[in-house]
């Protein structure tokens, strides 16, 4: 009776590890693919965002926007007016080195005191008058604005803004990347 059950053991062990390699040389039925292309990265949290300005940039690839902290001094903090005039001039240094673009013009010269931002007001938020028309301008360049000056004007405050150029104002908008 040992006999049976031993070789009863040997043939069920063997079968299962016959049974266990045939599963891994077939692949379990999975074929082989290309590359599968996955969209972009994540969207991430800036560190020490809340230490520093945010500037909006395009990417290099042209298609959305990215965070570039831009700080000057510890617990300083940037006029909004001069925020938008920063944005404006385009990226420098790493932000720059890194291929971001912007979608927005520069600003004409001598016209950079025509770049305002009203003060902060919980109920309507910002209003960005610029000194160039803003109803021709893209989505991407639009949301350069309303994220740069949303984002980072009032510090820990999403605000909404409203963008005015010399053509037309333009309906509030909020600093949403996923649209």
């Amino acid at each position: 009776m040992t006999r049976r059950r031993t070789r009863y053991r040997a043939a069920a062990a063997a079968t299962a590890v016959l049974a266990g390699c045939a599963l891994l040389l077939g692949g379990c039925g999975i074929k082989r693919t290309g590359v599968i292309e996955s969209g972009h990265a994540a969207n991430i949290k800036v560190p020490g965002a809340g230490k520093s300005t945010v500037l909006y940039f395009i990417s290099k690839e042209g298609d959305r926007l990215v965070p570039a902290p831009f700080t000057l001094f510890d617990g300083y903090t940037i006029a909004p007016a001069a925020l938008v005039r920063l944005l404006l001039d385009g990226p420098i240094g790493r932000a720059g080195e890194a291929g971001l673009t912007t979608a927005l013009p520069r600003l004409p010269g001598g016209k950079s005191d025509a770049v305002t931002v009203s003060p902060y007001a919980q109920e309507r938020g910002m209003t960005v008058r610029v000194p160039f028309a803003v109803g021709d301008l893209s989505p991407l360049a639009r949301k350069q604005l309303v994220c740069t000056v949303g984002v980072s004007a009032v510090p820990d405050t999403l605000s909404p803004v409203v963008l005015q150029g010399t053509d037309t104002t333009l309906p509030s908008d909020e600093c949403d990347l996923n649209r």
